[in-house]
């Protein structure tokens, strides 16, 4: 690629893509997106793992600590969408029924529902697990 054409996608996902950045080293982030992926039937998800120098050169406007307060999802585009708002973008961009799921945000009040659990859910992300382990401790295979 040349450097116009870098220049021209930092801060954006590959065309046609909705770039899921993640915390690699972390077990419960790791699962999550295992989850995001077996979902997916768009093949439009391009997970990048926050860690990789490339994927944050590629978003130098992420700050890395809100990163890794919460799943962040950018388009094609450069737009950035954050936590629950996240997950409906994946939603959204599925096909077929799965995609109708992305309609719960217009219920009243799901939304609301949806970005508070979200961040109960996230901010346990270092507690243990069943094994004692914290969660977000890096994995020893890694």
């Amino acid at each position: 690629m040349s450097a116009d054409g870098q220049a021209a996608s930092v801060g954006k996902a590959s065309a046609g893509k909705l770039a899921i950045l993640y915390d690699g080293s972390c077990e419960m982030c790791r699962a999550s997106l295992d989850g995001i992926r077996q979902f997916d039937n768009s093949g439009k998800m391009e997970p990048l793992d926050l860690h990789q120098e490339e994927v944050r050169a590629k978003f130098p406007e992420l700050k890395l600590e809100n990163v890794l307060e919460e799943l962040h999802a950018v388009d094609e585009n450069g737009r950035v969408y954050r936590g629950a708002r996240a997950i409906n973008e994946i939603l959204r961009r599925q096909k077929g029924l799965k995609g109708y799921l992305a309609y719960l945000w217009y219920i009243p009040g799901y939304a609301w529902v949806a970005d508070r659990q979200y961040k109960r859910i996230a901010a346990s992300r270092c507690a243990r697990d069943s094994r004692g382990r914290l969660k977000g401790q890096p994995a020893a295979d890694r």
